[in-house]
């Protein structure tokens, strides 16, 4: 079958673009099993409606992803498509077609939706639809039928992430997300030369219970690809692109630290020069395979601090300490590794004094990258209950804006969403502009070409109008501390 898969521009003012690595697999699965695949990212593929409508005339498939800050977006894809193409089945899959199936069927035209992990329930379903076979017996999928929707019961996991093909970067134009996004993160690395770096995903699945992190998509049972796999892939893609530089998107990439241990030493054995770049967790690194980490390549590592007080931090259901904290960013940087650290503004129960606290940790931890964002309870999360049942938030509310430019929810102890938006752009003031971050971002040549291209890129005056209003609350933030 012609089949076409969707990304829809994401909602934000960042410069970076990342391979749809959700999509990459499915449209591998998909060929591997003898249909014929495109693949459109909007992100990089600046088409207008009518050009979107004949490219997706001829499928028969048409599967759109989302994230949760997509909704609005995701119904209107579907209903410019369906309008293009009526006869052709729309499938939904990705985050947040996983946190509300039901509604997203029930307020748009789409045919089915894939609940998580879609690469064997799509094909699947391919399959049945082609045949003109029942649909309702396969696993992981919503439908439409008698005028009611339809749930079945949930697809098992993948159990061996080696049986995955490799996403299908053939079917994208990788020169447009090869780029040096170590750059990006405020990271020189000396002595390497020039980095072509590109994004992959090592394992699925997160067993913590942080109370703000959606399970559903991959579940809460972590599984990893083998060494020896993901090294095949990141060797790949150095002989067909050229990429020496590596982003694992993994939540949880050093949960097993023995396959961690094991995948740098063949690292190391095979003398691949390549760096690489992954997600940490205070709680699972020790000094030894953080020195590891770096003379396998590793030159980052990022970290979910959250938050400056304990109390807040227990809330969230963390399993970590302040003083874990302090104690495996010094470790970090003592490897030479540079360190990110991500912190929420706004949790369940903060007040003015816990955020400030929670600057003042980060002041203290002297960072090499920070990243800030106002706490968005996501549907089907443990936090998004809390906020529902205390009446902080309405079940009716899903298009959810960017959480570093806008107060999705408030679900603080004594702060107006006003002043919740002035504490993130005094973050951006203090954490960005005045570090050499500032100077990196406004003097740099390569990212101010990549700022014009985001300007021009803005669809309507309303994403306008939100960059406007990001730029003037940073302003305001050099004028007014809160």
């Amino acid at each position: 079958m012609k089949i076409t898969l969707l990304n829809p521009r994401l909602r934000t003012w960042s410069p970076n673009v990342y391979v749809p690595l959700g999509l990459g697999y499915i449209a591998a699965s998909l060929e591997q099993a003898g249909h014929e695949v495109e693949i459109i990212d909007l992100n990089v593929r600046r088409i207008g409606d009518n050009k979107l409508r004949k490219k997706v005339a001829a499928a028969d498939i048409i599967g759109i992803t989302g994230m949760i800050t997509e909704y609005e977006t995701l119904l209107g894809l579907v209903d410019s498509v369906k309008k293009a193409n009526p006869g052709a089945r729309v499938v939904l899959g990705g985050p947040l077609v996983t946190a509300l199936p039901r509604k997203l069927l029930q307020e748009s035209a789409a045919d089915f939706a894939v609940l998580g992990e879609g690469e064997k329930t799509i094909v699947a379903l391919v399959s049945a639809l082609e045949n003109g076979e029942d649909v309702g017996g396969i696993r992981g999928i919503v439908f439409r039928a008698d005028d009611r929707i339809t749930v079945t019961e949930p697809a098992e996991p993948i159990a061996d992430m080696d049986t995955i093909p490799f996403p299908a970067r053939h079917l994208l134009d990788m020169e447009r997300y090869i780029k040096d996004h170590f750059q990006s993160f405020g990271i020189k690395i000396r002595g390497f030369g020039r980095i072509r770096s590109t994004n992959l995903l090592s394992s699925r699945g997160c067993p913590y219970s942080c109370t703000f992190c959606f399970k559903d998509m991959w579940g809460r049972k972590w599984r990893g690809r083998s060494p020896q796999n993901i090294i095949r892939e990141m060797e790949s893609l150095y002989d067909t692109y050229r990429v020496n530089g590596f982003f694992f998107n993994d939540d949880t990439f050093v949960l097993d630290r023995e396959r961690v241990m094991e995948f740098c030493r063949q690292l190391i054995e095979k003398k691949f020069r390549i760096v690489w770049y992954c997600n940490g967790r205070v709680n699972l690194m020790t000094e030894e395979m953080l020195r590891a980490m770096y003379e396998a390549g590793c030159r980052c590592i990022a970290y979910g601090i959250e938050s400056g007080n304990q109390r807040i931090l227990d809330s969230m259901k963390k399993n970590e300490t302040l003083d874990q904290v302090r104690e495996v960013i010094a470790w970090t940087k003592k490897a030479g590794i540079h360190v990110t650290g991500y912190f929420m503004l706004g949790m369940l129960g903060e007040t003015r004094d816990t955020i400030r606290e929670t600057m003042a940790f980060a002041r203290e931890l002297r960072l090499d990258f920070h990243g800030f964002s106002l706490t968005t309870p996501i549907p089907g999360t443990e936090l998004y209950d809390s906020a529902l049942a205390a009446g902080l938030i309405s079940g009716d509310k899903t298009d959810i804006g960017e959480w570093s430019l806008h107060t999705n929810a408030n679900l603080t102890r004594d702060c107006t969403d006003d002043e919740l938006v002035d504490f993130s752009n005094e973050a951006f003031r203090e954490f960005y502009l005045r570090k050499r971050f500032g100077k990196y971002y406004f003097l740099n040549p390569a990212l101010l070409k990549e700022q014009v291209k985001v300007i021009a890129a803005l669809r309507n005056s309303e994403q306008a109008r939100e960059l406007l209003s990001k730029a003037r609350g940073i302003l305001r933030s050099y004028r007014k501390r809160v």
